[in-house]
């Protein structure tokens, strides 16, 4: 609803003022930033022109306070470049509760004592994602405020002008959130802080669960809720900072399409890592570890493969399976002669007495090594040079190896696998995979987690907060690691199992994870689709049967397109007509092979065209092709399928629902 003239010119009056005060903060702000870096850089140089007159304590002081000014600085200088940000719209919206006017906006404004702005973030604002008009309550520092939202209004504003206001609802299908929707897609993420939905919200501002899992369908927004949860828990959490806080992101294009939210939103970066970076971190025996794109390529690409055995090494079994395996090989260790070190003997007996009653609480290769401690500390003095020797020495008259490419293939010549395993199996087959200098994406996991039961997990107590996006494609096992690894921190997952391009692994629903994340936990569902039109979900829809998926964004009444699939080399004038329509348009195969095919073709007519694979980290949205498993996670305004997906529902789902406008299928 539009406001009056009056409320116009007093809404016109507000903007000049809080921009004013913006340009006097900067103009401050900038004066400071000047003046206290040159006071840093004198600081400096006289730090080190005069070291030598310094003792060890006075130059550690020197050091801590040099430390303190470049933090201080820094922070003034995220300050600026916030504002700077902000100056061209500094709010979207406002409420009047408790008479009381409130504006906000992705940082807060204060002059003196008062705030101009509120940031998103902060408790009160928490009313403009909750409530419509009426009673309202929120809960602030001090307790919970209770009251009456008599005024919900919002903004478009644009560098520095006021472009609309109207006063609205909470109503989903409120004005800006459909103009929003109606926008053609960018080339990276946007924040989403002027239409965060209420089921959204409740996530974000969650500060008392430690671990959410959320199961949410195609365009529900999660990525969007997991990176503005990271934000707020950064404004809300006071030991909390952005190198604190570790993002699992599917692959390096998705890395990059979010790398621009929480810049936008005021906050650094987070550290980010794909899961097989982050696995292969541990795997110094191989020279590298398989993608997970690579291996579901693998199988897309039919590539002659023991599937039954790649099942048994991804499922559930083979946690029982590995965990036997490393307790035999532990209960059978020995030492089977005595140790002759120099002109000293330590007695069998008594190293193996260390072995399983002394550190009978660690595991093997632990033991091993405390074992060499105790000894150089006993009869060498503690030296350092011969801590190594008597490991070594340890070693050669052990009756186990500390080799664990060694350890790993005996584990599928023992009773333990065989007992497990309800196949066929193929040794050779197996040990050829095993025996070359990448190792496949199915063994890293397992093959990880032998490592630590028998060394020791590599605890990474630094992080806090872990984020796992697409969080279908990990296996229960690589949660349990996940979990033990980062033991300080709390887990937001999120994932829907209905896109699941793992051929080999796929679970019924995410709440399974409930039985690793046991401590303050919950988890949620997410049933409305933000993303594609009424027409693309129900297509969607009936690929996999699902009916509780909801679109929210209002049809523009442009049907699927279908094809014939033998009218393929026609391809070119589809995208001649959706280019004239959008923005970004996607060609989605199957395999890659298809998506090099049809984008070398491409590329003799529209020179821009980018075509995803596994070593993509960067791409122009103009016109991408790319097999479905290399798009997950991002979204175009519209798209071209290439229907070869036969019995790989999930596969083509995930495919289908990339398109927020227009869909054409070849099929």
């Amino acid at each position: 609803m539009d406001i009056s003239k009056e409320e116009l010119l007093l809404e016109e009056k507000k903007l000049e003022e809080t921009v004013k005060e913006i340009d006097n903060q900067l103009n401050n702000a900038g004066t400071e930033l000047f003046t206290e870096d040159k006071d840093l850089k004198a600081f400096q140089k006289m730090m080190w022109e005069q070291k030598r007159e310094f003792d060890n304590a006075e130059w550690n002081e020197f050091i801590k306070e040099n430390e303190f000014k470049i933090n201080l600085l820094e922070d003034k200088a995220r300050k600026f470049r916030r504002l700077q940000k902000v100056k061209g719209s500094p709010y979207f919206g406002s409420i009047i509760f408790n008479k009381e006017s409130i504006y906000i906006g992705i940082t807060g404004i204060r002059r003196d004592m008062d705030y101009l702005v509120y940031d998103w973030r902060a408790p009160i604002s928490s009313l403009f994602y909750d409530y419509e008009l009426g009673r309202a309550q929120y809960e602030a520092p001090g307790g919970i405020e209770t009251g009456e939202i008599t005024r919900k209004r919002q903004y478009k504003i644009e560098n520095s002008r006021l472009i609309h206001v109207f006063d609205t609802n909470v109503n989903i299908d409120d004005d800006i959130l459909q103009e929003v929707l109606a926008e053609t897609s960018s080339e990276k993420m946007k924040n989403i802080v002027t239409t965060i939905q209420k089921e959204q919200n409740a996530i974000i501002r969650d500060d008392k669960t430690a671990n959410i899992i959320v199961q949410g369908i195609a365009g529900s927004g999660k990525t969007s809720v997991a990176l503005h949860r990271i934000a707020f828990l950064l404004y809300r959490l006071e030991y909390l900072t952005s190198g604190n806080v570790l993002i699992f992101a599917p692959n390096n294009v998705f890395a990059e399409y979010i790398s621009e939210v929480l810049p936008d939103l005021g906050e650094d970066n987070t550290l980010q890592s794909t899961y097989h970076e982050f696995v292969s971190s541990f795997i110094s025996e191989y020279y590298r570890v398989e993608p997970y794109s690579s291996f579901v390529e693998r199988f897309y690409k039919g590539t002659r493969q023991d599937n039954d055995l790649i099942t048994f090494k991804l499922s559930d079994k083979i946690i029982g399976a590995i965990e036997t395996y490393a307790k035999y090989y532990t209960q059978a260790a020995r030492f089977t002669a005595d140790l002759v070190y120099h002109d000293t003997t330590i007695a069998m007996d008594e190293i193996n007495t260390l072995l399983f009653e002394r550190y009978n609480n660690k595991p093997l290769f632990e033991r091993l090594d405390l074992i060499a401690e105790k000894i150089n500390n006993s009869y060498f003095k503690g030296r350092k040079k011969d801590l190594i020797s008597i490991r070594s020495q340890l070693l050669k008259i052990a009756n186990f190896t500390t080799d664990y490419k060694k350890i790993y293939r005996e584990f599928f010549e023992t009773a333990i696998f065989k007992d497990y395993y309800p196949y066929m199996y193929r040794k050779n087959e197996n040990l050829r995979g095993l025996s070359g200098k990448v190792m496949n994406y199915e063994d890293a996991t397992i093959f990880v987690y032998l490592k630590f039961l028998l060394s020791g997990y590599p605890y990474q107590v630094a992080m806090r907060e872990v984020i796992i996006d697409e969080a279908q494609d990990y296996t229960y096992l690589q949660y349990k690691i996940l979990h033990k690894i980062f033991k300080n921190a709390h887990f937001t997952i999120l994932g829907d199992v209905n896109q699941t391009v793992n051929p080999f692994y796929r679970y019924d629903k995410l709440d399974i994870l409930l039985n690793i994340f046991t401590e303050n936990s919950r988890y949620i569902e997410l049933n409305k689709t933000y993303r594609s039109s009424p027409e693309i979900i129900a297509y969607a829809n009936s690929i996999l049967g699902l009916n509780h998926v909801s679109a929210i964004r209002k049809t523009a009444n442009v049907p699927v397109i279908k094809r014939p699939l033998k009218d393929l080399q026609h391809i070119g004038k589809d995208i001649a007509y959706l280019k004239k329509k959008y923005k970004s348009v996607a060609v989605i195969t199957k395999s890659i092979e298809e998506a090099r095919l049809i984008g070398e073709s491409l590329k003799k007519n529209y020179s821009k065209t980018s075509i995803i694979d596994i070593n993509t980290t960067s791409f122009h949205k103009e016109l991408v092709v790319a097999p479905a498993y290399g798009v997950k996670g991002l979204e175009f305004d519209s798209a071209i399928i290439v229907n070869n997906f036969s019995d790989d529902a999930y596969l083509y789902y995930v495919a289908v629902t990339r398109s927020q406008h227009e869909l054409i299928v070849y099929e």
